[in-house]
């Protein structure tokens, strides 16, 4: 009779184990939210090691109830690597273990953008040659078979061209020789108020003369002021960086402008909009009948920087510099960038005015 009654126990104690095994099987999973979120929607890289650091510096993430361990982390990139898509979730062996409150969060894309190292970028020179066929030696390298220059000829055509090249002893080469008259020069036929002696590049140019957004361009020239030079009050600019389309695109982005004054003045014009403000001045005195050089470096995009140093060239001493880490250097709308060198004044005050002769030698475009 004992024997039924042990089996009897048996039979209990073994079914309160299984049900016991059972009910830890079925633990209740832990609700929690994990995320990753980036500081930033681009990413500008160079090679893969930096690319790699960037993207580390960026994304963050939270692990909410979960251990770092449980989770993981995964970068998905496109096939020509301008966008990644970042993720994070669960483990597969923890899976059953959490339930994520908000899976909308668990990625992030971020663009990229390759910049292309160029530890010897290649410059285009403009360089006097000797006299004649002067406008297409411009043109062949500013726009070729196209008009990069704008000239008063068409109401003074029997001066002849306005931009000539002589032999300069001081510099012991050739250079170019900008022309303009109090008349009858004028504004390209176009503007009677004012007069242009101007070369530039525009959207005929090639690519590399143009500035563009988040492109850096140092730009280099010399340029002499003959003894007596006169400034108009109003302006006379002798070298322009112009933004083209947009709203803006009437007002130059920075002048280099001589104006007369007591004493006459180099100034430094910047215009964020449409309204040009002084942001530096010297006085005009040290440049004129010196030969001088400009260095001006620019990154274009709205956290830009600026840089420009003239100095003489016969001794370097440093006549003018200024520069700006954080400055505004494109405009809702613009295309491009161009230079402009040469001799544009207004003609409100020509009793101020004589006719000029205003030397340059030596441009070059570097994109960086």
């Amino acid at each position: 009779m004992k024997k039924p009654f042990f089996l009897i126990l048996i039979i209990i104690l073994i079914s309160t184990l299984i049900s016991c095994s059972d009910n830890d099987e079925t633990t209740q999973a832990i609700t929690t939210d994990i995320s990753i979120v980036s500081s930033a929607s681009e990413v500008t890289w160079t090679n893969y090691t930096d690319l790699s650091q960037k993207l580390e510096s960026v994304l963050s993430y939270s692990y909410g109830s979960a251990l770092v361990s449980e989770t993981q982390k995964l970068q998905t990139f496109n096939a020509d690597t301008t966008q990644v898509n970042a993720t994070i979730g669960f483990k597969m062996e923890f899976q059953n273990q959490y339930i994520d409150s908000n899976p909308s969060n668990n990625s992030v894309i971020i663009t990229l953008i390759k910049e292309v190292e160029n530890p010897s970028p290649q410059s285009v020179e403009l360089n006097a040659d000797g006299p004649g066929g002067t406008y297409d030696l411009i043109t062949s390298v500013l726009a070729p078979g196209h008009n990069p220059i704008e000239v008063p000829d068409c109401n003074h055509t029997e001066f002849g061209d306005h931009i000539d090249e002589i032999f300069d002893n001081e510099l012991n080469s050739n250079v170019f020789q900008f022309y303009i008259h109090v008349s009858p020069d004028n504004d390209r036929c176009i503007n009677f108020d004012r007069q242009r002696n101007e070369i530039k590049t525009y959207n005929q140019s090639p690519d590399n003369l143009l500035g563009v957004e988040n492109e850096t361009v140092v730009y280099r020239w010399k340029f002499k002021l003959k003894s007596g030079f006169q400034s108009s009050p109003n302006f006379t600019h002798i070298h322009q960086l112009k933004s083209v389309g947009g709203s803006l695109e009437s007002m130059p982005m920075y002048t280099l402008t001589t104006r007369k004054g007591s004493p006459d003045k180099l100034q430094l014009r910047y215009a964020e909009t449409d309204d040009q403000d002084t942001i530096s001045e010297t006085e005009l005195g040290p440049f004129i009948d010196n030969w001088v050089e400009v260095t001006e470096t620019i990154k274009y995009g709205t956290s830009g920087t600026y840089e420009i140093e003239i100095k003489k060239v016969s001794d370097g001493a440093i006549l003018f510099e200024y520069s700006n880490p954080s400055i505004i250097n494109w405009r809702p709308g613009a295309t491009f960038v161009r230079p402009k060198w040469g001799i544009y004044r207004s003609l409100i005050n020509e009793q101020d005015l004589r006719d000029e002769e205003v030397l340059f030698a030596d441009f070059s475009i570097t994109e960086i």
